[in-house]
């Protein structure tokens, strides 16, 4: 069998590097992306220190644009001949509420990471049903299913990525391509740290103040790391996850309280 080829979004950082760097040590051929070529670069420097002869191609775009994407896709298909991973990982949109929600930034949000993460999956589904095989994981939060105050068109993108997701799952079964959707908690990223630093100007706190107080609502009372969430990853796109697919799986210290 020939090794396995992931293709991993926004892996300059956080979650998404965190990934990388684990199926690397699973010894996956990777395709990684980032925005910024100056930011992914490094990511492939410490790939190849701990791993010499890895197999790391670096691919920069904005993944969120139709026409990057379609050109990223096409260097996978002629770099690699195949795909059996692809981490979808896109950030949402900015805060807003029902109130103040903006149609032509609702409409862009949408687009940017909805419709991306559909149209990655139908590209990469055209790859992996030539070998019969692939796993495809899509980050995407709890927000779907406890929605968030502030977070109105963020929380009716994460539904409707759940719900295609599960649809897209069913019909790609046959081919044994799982779609499963991985729903980070608090996970200490860049994306965290900006989050206490809003907690403190809003509240006068300090950051051990600011901290504390968004632990205090998590059940295991912390805060995960970005290398807890790329193991479930890491699992999800195994051989031994072949059974397992259409699924929400959340990695948050128990803090979605619904059932």
């Amino acid at each position: 069998m020939s090794k396995r080829t992931a293709f991993i979004m926004g892996a300059s950082q956080g979650i998404g590097k965190a990934i990388a760097l684990k199926l690397a040590d699973q010894h996956f051929s990777l395709v990684i992306n980032s925005r910024n070529l100056d930011n992914i670069e490094p990511v492939k420097k410490d790939i190849l220190a701990k791993h010499p002869e890895a197999s790391v191609i670096v691919l920069a775009g904005d993944m969120s644009d139709q026409h990057t994407r379609a050109g990223i896709f096409h260097e996978i298909e002629s770099q690699c001949g195949r795909l059996d991973v692809l981490i979808n990982n896109i950030p949402g949109g900015a805060p807003d509420t029902f109130d103040n929600c903006n149609i032509e930034d609702m409409t862009a949000t949408f687009t940017q990471k909805t419709v991306a993460y559909i149209d990655a999956i139908k590209r990469a589904a055209s790859l992996m049903k030539q070998n019969e095989f692939g796993r495809i994981i899509n980050i995407v939060g709890n927000l779907w299913k406890e929605p968030g105050a502030n977070m109105f068109t963020n929380s009716m993108m994460n539904a409707a990525l759940i719900n295609a997701s599960k649809n897209i799952s069913i019909q790609l079964a046959p081919h044994n391509i799982t779609v499963n959707c991985l729903n980070p908690g608090f996970i200490a990223t860049d994306r965290y740290h900006q989050f206490v630093e809003n907690v403190m100007k809003k509240n006068s706190l300090s950051k051990q103040e600011a901290e504390e107080q968004i632990a205090s609502g998590i059940p295991m009372k912390r805060v995960g790391s970005a290398e807890e969430t790329a193991a479930l990853a890491a699992f999800l796109a195994s051989e031994e996850a072949s059974y397992i697919t259409g699924q929400q799986i959340s990695a948050d210290g128990g803090s979605m309280k619904s059932i």
